[in-house]
């Protein structure tokens, strides 16, 4: 009966094992999705939790509930009897995914209370973290999720998830769109501003400008992986 009140308190440390796996999950969950984010793996190919664990040094149970996690946010596809495959987007998928991320920052633009400060230093990496022209695909994302998170926490997680199913065709952006740092700038300002019809209408031409594009986008990245692959 001591224990079991213990446990409930949360006196009962965490079992070592208990801990070690739950530790594995994060390290592969948090691997694998930075490497589909940076579309280090093709769009198609196969993920093995066997190579993976081996690559990453950890046991195959953690890194198959990694990639059942990250099929679940729509990052892979899993086929049953096939395994996990990276998710493959045509260009109405692309468009789709588009419009999505701008309904749910036109529903934070009505409605979030107040944006708080915002710290340019914060939102544009550094030179080390990306490649300068990649810093502002970057800094856009990251200005969104603040601004999401000013009118709705929930909200701004299914942007995140958005801008992860994104990541892959944003990280050619460089290679199709001229300007992304006066782009960033002129958003950064108008968001800043706070009124709600210039901030609606900037957003609007944003992902017009990423839609019009969508198609080139798939083949940037088709192209980045044919060379990645020689």
């Amino acid at each position: 009966m001591i224990r079991i009140l213990a446990s409930v308190c949360g006196l009962v440390a965490e079992h070592p094992m208990t801990r070690k796996r739950a530790d594995s999950f994060k390290i592969a969950l948090d691997t694998l999705r930075e490497e589909l984010r940076a579309g280090v793996h093709r769009a198609g190919s196969r993920l093995t939790a066997n190579d993976i664990a081996e690559r990453l040094s950890l046991s195959q149970t953690p890194v198959r509930e990694a990639l059942s996690r990250l099929a679940g946010e729509g990052l892979l596809l899993d086929r049953r009897g096939q395994g996990f495959f990276v998710q493959s987007l045509a260009e109405q998928d692309l468009i789709a995914l588009f419009r999505l991320e701008l309904e749910l920052l036109l529903i934070a633009c009505d409605e979030r209370s107040s944006l708080p400060p915002l710290d340019l230093d914060r939102l544009v990496p550094t030179a080390t973290e990306t490649p300068p022209d990649a810093a502002f695909v970057l800094a856009s994302e990251r200005l969104f999720r603040v601004f999401a998170s000013a009118s709705s926490p929930p909200l701004a997680r299914h942007l995140a998830r958005l801008q992860d199913q994104l990541a892959p065709l944003r990280t050619v952006e460089p290679r199709v769109l001229h300007g992304l740092p006066a782009e960033f700038g002129q958003l950064l300002d108008v968001i800043s501003s706070g009124a709600t019809e210039t901030v609606r209408s900037a957003l609007n031409a944003f992902f017009a400008r990423r839609i019009g594009v969508a198609a080139a986008l798939i083949r940037a990245l088709d192209a980045a992986d044919t060379i990645e692959s020689i």
